[in-house]
């Protein structure tokens, strides 16, 4: 590892890009009172009538071709008005195109420049104009690059497209140059660039020379591929190293909400972009991510910096809250109780993640030290009781992450569930580019299972059926395919598996459906009924003579299901709803309708029958067969509990509470609470005693209310007997006359 190490930072070391070929963007309008001949300043968005006027003191523009000017329409079309005779009589747009300098510096990495934008050309592509591919020649001393910026005018096509180092870019100038904005594109001069035929409107815009100020090295471009080749041999040289991933640390720290390859900084671009290319040449794998260097400890005081008094107390407000902010101003880190090194943020860019990975520091392939300097996050506490002031620091250093894709099977072992899933997506979605290893390598996960030991994992195991799919081998689906299909069912989205059972024979499923059916699993029979209902949308006979096959075993999964259940109510609600979709196809078969209404009623509870039941009934406007079945016994259910209207209690008496708690209370207030005479019981006796019956009395349902009286020590727990029971059974009872009412109107 170490002269791999070694390698690796020697030639990255002489990587001195300057970033980015190409930086593009959009900003809002400023007018910038062009004037063209010194005629009336232009208005914008420009219009045709204004176009056709400018052209007429336009010329056709040429092109460079060697040492020469060349004038040739099959190469260049387009208007063109020198900048000599332009004129801006907004102050405000020098100031303007400063702002644009200013925010593609970073992303062609000449923050460390001075660079000026000079005015070049005015150019107007009508339809049908074009210009092939072609670099830019230096039209003055110390130029480096071109600047682009669209002017407001209604047009489509001519779009710019950009290429450097195998790489091509295109920018779009129609949407925001229509939409009242101006866009920009900045590249390099030794980009080659074309322009494609405009097909409506008119392209009006700005050209300026990006031009680098005397006195300073000069601005250059380099080339990766020589960089990626060498880079290639190093890797390629390592890949039956087990110290895999390798993470080669780049040179400076990013927040995770920002770190995408367009804000990484200096020569930490090329760098990346050099390590990305390597790789692919290599047969390795490359991911960007955040190495976090975590750090907690003590918080040091630097009283000479604060404008609070030097006592320790005065960072205490009068509230009670330290001042954190004070803290983090002028506090460091004293000496350091605990330190780990994480990845847990990665690069959306690129192939999925690793997830989140604990490492030693020996495992940095890195030219800096770390911890030096400020950390980009840290947090301050101070005192909290007897502990001390606390100081807390992350340093999130850019790095790239590579790895064999030989090896590629060791690393997904070691993921969670969720990363392999997400690995999975990113094969299928690539399926024509990946190889046969990496095809193979799916295969081998899907059959040795994903789930860890560990409580399930909820992801969405969607990607197995997407590469069911691409994978197209109906033996496979059959012999191995249906295991995991059936384990992992209500995980599975609904369209997938329509997908799915479009792309296979319907026999392909039968005992995939039958096994999810019969699991007694009320998840995975909801899902089941709403995957069918979403078939029937698909409007095929294939998968109608699917669902219908599904459809006659619905008695039998429902009946190994636990529907009343007080835990499954919301899922009940749902199946209910999706076997009265799938009723309709039944409507005529009395046995299946008879089934059916037996399966969700043989249960009853009131909280089934009003909640579920009642409640999905009411709701469906449609009144065939199956809802009229099973509303009949809904409603005969509802009269035996209104016939049967709650009485009040005949005495005090009260049954004792069945308890294994607070046995010792119970005995003791056991003839006060049977006794169908005594209403009220007065306790008197210290707090521990009377906070103990409290306690009782809260720990279960019970007809009784407590209140202290405080005369007298010690104080009085008075307990008195209610009637909330019988309250509360006559208020279900009123519930039940109002709902019955709604079921005779249904």
């Amino acid at each position: 590892m170490s002269i791999i190490r070694e390698q690796l930072l020697d030639k990255l070391s002489e990587i001195k890009s300057s970033g980015s070929f190409l930086s593009t963007g959009t900003r809002s309008f400023v007018f910038p009172g062009l004037t063209v001949r010194g005629g009336d300043e232009i208005g914008f968005p420009v219009n045709p009538v204004q176009i056709k006027e400018i052209i007429k003191v336009a010329h056709k523009a040429p092109f460079g071709k060697g040492s020469e000017t060349v004038l040739d329409t099959t190469v260049r079309s387009a208007w063109e008005i020198d900048a000599s005779e332009i004129a801006f009589n907004n102050k405000d747009w020098n100031n303007f195109i400063e702002g644009i300098i200013k925010q593609i510096k970073p992303d062609l990495g000449v923050e460390q420049h001075s660079v000026s934008a000079n005015l070049y050309k005015l150019l107007i592509y009508e339809k049908g104009d074009f210009f092939l591919q072609h670099k830019d020649s230096e039209k003055e001393k110390g130029m480096f690059g071109t600047l682009i910026v669209g002017l407001p005018s209604t047009h489509t096509g001519g779009n710019l497209t950009v290429s450097f180092d195998g790489k091509a870019k295109i920018v779009d100038f129609s949407a925001p140059s229509s939409q009242y904005q101006i866009p920009f594109a900045a590249f390099y001069a030794d980009c080659n660039h074309e322009i494609s035929p405009i097909t409506s409107g008119y392209r009006v815009c700005l050209v300026y020379n990006l031009v680098q100020n005397k006195g300073e090295e000069k601005i250059e471009l380099t080339e990766l591929g020589g960089y990626a080749d060498r880079l290639s041999t190093i890797l390629k040289n390592s890949e039956d190293d087990l110290d895999i991933p390798k993470i080669v640390l780049l040179g400076h720290q990013y927040t995770p909400s920002n770190f995408t390859m367009e804000a990484l900084k200096l020569n930490d671009r090329p760098k990346a972009e050099a390590l990305i290319l390597a790789a692919e040449k290599a047969g390795f794998y490359a991911k960007l991510g955040l190495v976090t260097s975590f750090q907690t400890g003590e918080l040091e005081m630097d009283y000479s910096k604060s404008s609070r008094s030097y006592r320790r107390d005065r960072y205490y407000d009068g509230y009670g809250d330290f001042d954190d902010d004070e803290l983090l101003e002028n506090g460091t880190m004293g000496e350091v109780f605990d330190e780990y090194i994480q990845i847990e943020h990665w690069m959306n860019e690129g192939v999925p993640s690793l997830g989140n990975i604990r490492i030693d520091e020996e495992a940095l392939i890195s030219a800096i030290q770390l911890n030096e300097g400020e950390p980009i996050e840290k947090e301050a506490e101070g005192y909290t009781g007897n502990a001390g002031m606390e100081m807390q620091y992350w340093y999130h250093y850019g790095a790239v992450f590579l790895w064999p894709r030989k090896h590629q099977y060791e690393i997904l072992t070691k993921l969670k569930t969720s990363n392999k899933l997400e690995w999975i997506n990113y094969y299928n979605k690539h399926w024509d580019a990946i190889g046969e290893d990496e095809k193979l390598l799916i295969k081998r996960m899907a059959g040795e299972g994903l789930e860890e030991n560990e409580f399930r994992d909820r992801s969405d195991y969607s990607p197995l059926a997407d590469w069911l799919i691409n994978q197209a081998d109906e033996k496979y689906l059959v012999e191995k395919g249906s295991i995991f299909l059936t384990n992992y069912f209500k995980l599975i989205a609904l369209e997938s598996w329509v997908k799915l059972l479009n792309k296979y024979p319907n026999n392909c499923f039968e005992k995939v459906f039958s096994d999810v059916g019969e699991k007694s699993k009320t998840a995975d029979v909801k899902h089941l009924l709403e995957v069918l209902n979403l078939l029937l949308e698909v409007d095929t006979l294939k998968q109608e003579t699917f669902v219908d096959g599904q459809i006659e075993k619905i008695p039998n999964y429902l009946n190994t299901l636990t529907l009343s259940d007080e835990d499954e109510k919301t899922k009940s609600k749902d199946i209910l709803r999706n076997v009265l979709k799938l009723g309709k196809r039944k409507q005529e078969d009395g046995t299946w309708l008879k089934n059916v209404t037996n399966a969700f009623t043989t249960a009853l509870n009131r909280n089934y029958v009003n909640d579920v039941l009642v409640f999905v009934l009411l709701e469906h406007k449609e009144n065939e067969e199956l809802a009229k079945a099973i509303m009949v016994v809904c409603k005969n259910n509802l009269i035996s509990r209104v016939n049967d209207k709650p009485q009040p209690p005949a005495d005090w008496a009260r049954p004792l509470p069945n308890t294994g708690n607070f046995k010792k209370v119970w005995a003791f207030l056991a003839d006060f609470i049977q006794s169908p005479t005594q209403q009220v019981f007065d306790y008197r006796q210290n707090q521990s005693a009377r906070t103990e019956i409290e306690n009782a009395i809260l720990n279960v349902t019970i007809d009784l209310t407590t209140e202290t009286i405080k005369k007298g020590s010690p104080h009085t727990l008075r307990l008195i007997k209610t009637q909330a029971a019988y309250q509360r059974e006559l208020a279900k009872w009123v519930t039940d006359v109002g709902l019955l009412k709604k079921v005779e109107e249904w």
